[in-house]
């Protein structure tokens, strides 16, 4: 039997559809990335993950309002849907691997699979079928420790006050476009390592139980995402301070640059703002991911700081 682990809260929303996109990055310059293709379209993505696969591969997969599909669905006949689908987050992290580990143990012990994994600087949100979303909530409920008042915070949204509310209120909605987006600064920590796990769904508890022990102060990590392909292959991203003792896929050395601003969760385009400008000026990105207000953009090492002066074209950096 695990250790409960301590956590506030659950955070819980529903009607969303997961857009991927798998491409080969770099070759293929005929393909629109889907995050270029929905900021076109002005779709926004509540949480999207982009990452190298393999030397070659990539993919990117984005969360969208289940309304938005009319939007998009004849795009691009290589893009994968993955109908009513929910996203469930449980909070603060503080950024150890502990709540992951025992968190991957309950799902694959209760063989509850998920399409995506994103951490933002405060919470772990995992992208699973909507069918499944009240055995999830009842097995955090259950075996989480959770303040005895607690009850998941459900954002339910009235889609008749929200369109009054963005006529007669832009900025309240976030509809607005800017010339420079709004900051509350970037972050770049350099020295890290970015691990690379590939294992089947089978495997899912077993890999929670190696994480789950990690407790030390020095095991934190920086970053995190997972993207669950087939059965058989789950991908698993680790961004930590030192590589951890669970023997990787691939392992290199990367830095991070993390920022969040005002109404990022609420806005399309910011996240493809970003990675446009990074790609004008030929800067590779090992990993991106989304969710919220947050954005953290995982760089082969050596390359942080030219990415953070890039971004200053695009992004308002407060001094």
């Amino acid at each position: 039997m695990m250790d409960q682990v301590k956590i506030n809260g659950i955070r819980l929303n529903k009607n969303f559809v997961q857009v991927t996109q798998a491409y080969i990055g770099g070759q293929d310059q005929s393909c629109v990335p889907l995050y270029q293709a929905l900021a076109s379209n002005g779709v926004n993505m509540v949480s999207m993950t982009l990452g190298a696969i393999d030397n070659s591969k990539s993919f990117v997969s984005g969360t969208i309002a289940s309304q938005d599909l009319k939007k998009v669905s004849c795009q691009d006949e290589s893009w994968d849907y993955h109908r009513d689908v929910c996203s469930i987050a449980i909070y603060p992290h503080h950024y150890r691997l502990q709540p992951l580990g025992f968190f991957l143990y309950l799902l694959g012990s209760q063989k509850i699979s998920f399409q995506n994994l994103i951490s933002s600087n405060a919470m772990l949100t995992f992208i699973i079928d909507q069918t499944d979303c009240d055995a999830v909530i009842d097995i955090i409920s259950e075996n989480f420790d959770l303040p005895p008042s607690h009850v998941p915070f459900e954002q339910e949204e009235n889609v008749e006050q929200t369109e009054f509310l963005k006529r007669r209120y832009p900025e309240t909605r976030a509809t607005y476009m800017e010339k420079k987006i709004k900051t509350y600064g970037i972050t770049l920590v350099p020295d890290l390592s970015l691990c690379s796990y590939l294992f089947s769904f089978d495997q899912l508890a077993e890999y929670g139980q190696k994480i789950q022990p990690m407790q030390d102060k020095e095991d934190k990590f920086f970053y995190i995402s997972a993207y669950m392909a087939t059965p058989a292959q789950t991908h698993l991203f680790l961004l930590t301070g030192k590589s951890i003792s669970i023997p990787a896929r691939q392992t290199c050395s990367a830095e991070l640059l993390s920022f969040h601003g005002p109404h990022f969760g609420d806005r399309h385009s910011i996240i493809s703002r970003a990675l446009n400008c990074l790609s004008q000026r030929a800067i590779p990105v090992l990993q991106t991911g989304c969710t919220g207000a947050s954005i953290g953009i995982v760089l082969p090492e050596g390359f942080g700081k030219e990415a953070k002066n890039a971004l200053k074209d695009v992004f308002e950096i407060p001094y």
